[in-house]
Order: C-alpha cells, then sequence, then structure tokens
C-alpha cells in the first residue's frame, strides 16, 4: 500500500472507530474495526510509519476485550477507548502534516544552520575549507557510529580517539538537517550528539519525521555545551536526553559515560505491570513492548512480590485500586523489600482526586497517571523514570570504583 492509500484507509476506519463510540454498542461492529486496526498496523511496517501502528495496534488490544460483549465498555473504560483512538488520529495528522518543509528562522542561512561558531584562522593556523568543500558523509556508514554535528570537528576528533578502543566510530556533521535523519535510521548508528544550540532544530525535525521519532528510540542522544546553563540543561531534558556534557571535559570519562549509557539501551528498560484488569494490563503492555521494552504483567496483587524474583524491573506500574491488596498497601511492600526500595513506582487510577494522588507520592510513589491513559504519556513518564533509574545506577556504580 502507498502512504495515500494508507491513510485513506486510515481516516474510514477511524471514521467508524468514531461512530462506534457515539452510539449504542455493537458487537459485531466491534469486532470490524478492532481487525481492521489490527491488519493496518501490521501493514504500517515503514519504520516512517512506526508510531501510527503503535497507535493502532494499542486501540485494537484494549478493543478486542470488548468486541464479545453485548454490554460494550462504560465509563472509565470508553473513555480509554477513546484516548486511545484519539492517538490514532494525533498521529494521523501528524503524518499528513509530515511534507510541510521546515520553518526555520529567518537568519538561517539556505544551506543550513551553523550551530556553533566556526574557528577563526588564528585558532587553526590556516583558513577553514568552506562548507561545500567538506567531504560528505559516506554512503556506508561504519559499524558502531556514533554522529556528532561539531562544525568544527576538533570535539569530535578528540572523542573519536577516545573512543576508538571501545569499538565506536565517530562521525562529524557541521550541521543537522533532513539527511541527518536518513542518516540516524541507520542500523549501524548508535547514538547522536548534539550542541546544545541545535535543541529547537531537533525538536522541529523531530515534529515533521516520524522516522526521526523512531530513530531516536533505538539511538542514544547527547547533547553538549560550553556552559553550565540551566536553561539549557532544561532543553537536553526535555527531549529526553541520555546525558549533558560541558566542554571542554575530560575526553577520556565523556567517553567511559557514553558506552555505559549505550550499552544500558541493548538491555531494553523493564517494566512491571500490576493490575487486576485484564483489558488495561492488555494494552499497556503492548504499547510498552512496541516501544522497545520489555514486560512482566501481574493480575493477582498477592503475587507481585514473587514476579521481582525472576525480574528485575526498572520501574514498576501499579493500579491503586485492585482487590485483596491495593496499590498503596502493594506500594509499603515494594519499598520495603531490598530489590525494589529504590524502584521508581508509577501508581494509575481513574481517580481525579489531588489529596489522593498526594497521598501516593506521600507514600513513596514517583509519579501518578490519571486514566485513560494516552500512550505518548504511558510511554514518556515509564522511559522518563527508567532512564533515571539507569543514570543513578551507572553514578553509584562510579563512586563506588
Amino acid at each position: 500500500m502507498t502512504m495515500t492509500q494508507d491513510l485513506d484507509t486510515l481516516r474510514q476506519l477511524e471514521i467508524d472507530a468514531r461512530r462506534l463510540m457515539a452510539s449504542a454498542w455493537d458487537c459485531d461492529a466491534a469486532g470490524d474495526v478492532c481487525e481492521r486496526a489490527e491488519v493496518l498496523s501490521d501493514q504500517l511496517s515503514d519504520p516512517q510509519h512506526a508510531s501510527l501502528a503503535e497507535a493502532c495496534l494499542g486501540f485494537a488490544a484494549y478493543l478486542s476485550a470488548f468486541t464479545g460483549s453485548r454490554a460494550g465498555p462504560v465509563q472509565q473504560k470508553r473513555a480509554q477507548l477513546i484516548a486511545l483512538l484519539d492517538a490514532v488520529t494525533e498521529q494521523m495528522h501528524r503524518l499528513e502534516d509530515a511534507g510541510v518543509d521546515l520553518d526555520l528562522p529567518e537568519d538561517v542561512p539556505e544551506h543550513g544552520p551553523m550551530l556553533l561558531d566556526p574557528p577563526t584562522p588564528e585558532a587553526h593556523g590556516r583558513v577553514p575549507a568552506p562548507i561545500h568543500d567538506l567531504p560528505l558523509p559516506a554512503t556506508k556508514t561504519p559499524v558502531n557510529t556514533i554522529i556528532f554535528i561539531d562544525p568544527s570537528g576538533r570535539d569530535a576528533a578528540a572523542l573519536g580517539i577516545a573512543l576508538e578502543d571501545c569499538g565506536y566510530v565517530v562521525q562529524p556533521l557541521l550541521r543537522l538537517d533532513r539527511q541527518t535523519g536518513q542518516l540516524l535510521g541507520q542500523e549501524e548508528v548508535k547514538a547522536l550528539i548534539l550542541p546544545a544550540a541545535a535543541l529547537d532544530i531537533w525538536s522541529k525535525l523531530a515534529q515533521l519525521d516520524p522516522a526521526l521519532d523512531q530513530a531516536r528510540r533505538r539511538i542514544g542522544l547527547f547533547v553538549v555545551s560550553r556552559s553550565d546553563d540551566p536553561r539549557q540543561r532544561l532543553a537536553a531534558a526535555k527531549v529526553s536526553a541520555d546525558g549533558y556534557f560541558v566542554l571542554p571535559a575530560d575526553v577520556d570519562q565523556l567517553a567511559r559515560e557514553i558506552v555505559a549509557t549505550l550499552a544500558d539501551r541493548l538491555d531494553p528498560y523493564r517494566a512491571l505491570f500490576v493490575d487486576d484488569d485484564l483489558s488495561m494490563t492488555m494494552v499497556v503492555e503492548s504499547v510498552l513492548r512496541r516501544s522497545g521494552m520489555a514486560t512482566r504483567v501481574v493480575h493477582d496483587p498477592t503475587r507481585a512480590l514473587e514476579a521481582i524474583e525472576s525480574f528485575d524491573p526498572d520501574v514498576i506500574l501499579l493500579d491503586l485500586h485492585m482487590p485483596n491488596l491495593n496499590g498503596l498497601e502493594l506500594l509499603s511492600l515494594f519499598r520495603a523489600h531490598p530489590k525494589t526500595a529504590f524502584t521508581p513506582v508509577i501508581l494509575i487510577s481513574g481517580d481525579d482526586d489531588q489529596e489522593r494522588r498526594f497521598e501516593t507520592l506521600t507514600a513513596g510513589g514517583d509519579d501518578f497517571l490519571k486514566k485513560p491513559l494516552r500512550p505518548k504519556h504511558l510511554v514518556a513518564a515509564v522511559v522518563g523514570r527508567a532512564q533515571r533509574a539507569r543514570w543513578l545506577k551507572r553514578a553509584l556504580s562510579v563512586s563506588r570504583r
């Protein structure tokens, strides 16, 4: 199928799904919509369509729990279905808008932005070569490549020497543009290093190109700056950078931190989800798995502690309302267990009670998500907490040496 055909099929699917949500429940129509969503998810194999495929699969997975029900979903469950359908619509609109030209600032030259001040002739003892005279990156990218946006080339060269012994090759590029996005899609590329000045352009490219968002899930992202500006650190945090480094720095230490972080990325984040709602666990598990995470689901809260003996989670998700053992009680047990005393815990509930939220945080919870869950909010919360948990483990490991 062409992308135009995909979108036409998806538009009709969305219309039928909205009609299903707005009228008396028809389980036959629900089964038809569910099957079409699953088929469309499988057909969207292009990496550029990965976010859309994930949204379709999440909607189909949750809808499948009600295809045999004559009553259908009610209240929060129907709201959850609508939220998942909204995520499909959002990704569809994103693809429709992906052909819009990038709206760069007016003062950016036509050949692309110079992201850092170019080196002066005095600094190098020679006049730097014009941009168009510099060699383009090779068509075949070396294995274990790290792309470094570095107009001067000096920082990239120094880091490249430090990383050689670790099996990585640093490839310097002058600027960040759409061609860089295509390069990042290659399996050989393992990380991208950006100057802080390029973060705005990175965000714009990511909004316009779904393939870039997919590549970002696979590769490491590091930000370098000449100053330890809190605003720049905040900007790096907003794009979920794996590290922020102030240059000049000890390149050997910098290389060790990058290698350790990339090693973590090869080990998928692990999420343990405890909830007695089968339909909710189905959709959460499918969304997290499609985002590259390893998951373990426990439906009986009384057996949750058993799971951590064979599954070492980076993040734990707990439903607040469960029979026999509620989320707050289970949170207390996890906090008292040596293996999970410091593991991030995210509470999930349909309650909109601020007091209840405060109660979960004071009991040792790290975050609170309200149903209906949006896939991108769920993934962002889990990845953010898992990322920080891994960083703390690395920091503690370094401090003990």
